[in-house]
């Protein structure tokens, strides 16, 4: 099984800003979602969270959850 390196010039805020367009429209971008989040490392994840209720004042755990639920 091959290991995922998580990029060390990341920047949380943009990646909050990405997280959030994925979910803008119809529908949710689930290839932008799965393409920022699963090349992170939980470290990484953790201030992506921060930075996304600091922007959004929203919990992004939260949000993933209703844009994906399929409800």
């Amino acid at each position: 099984m091959a290991t995922l390196l998580a990029p060390e010039d990341f920047s949380p805020d943009e990646d909050a800003m990405t997280l959030n367009k994925a979910f803008e429209g119809w529908g949710t971008d689930e290839k932008a979602i799965i393409w920022i989040l699963g090349h992170r490392n939980a470290d990484q994840r953790k201030q992506i969270r921060m930075a996304y209720q600091e922007i959004y004042l929203e919990d992004l755990n939260k949000k993933l959850k209703s844009e994906l639920s399929g409800d």
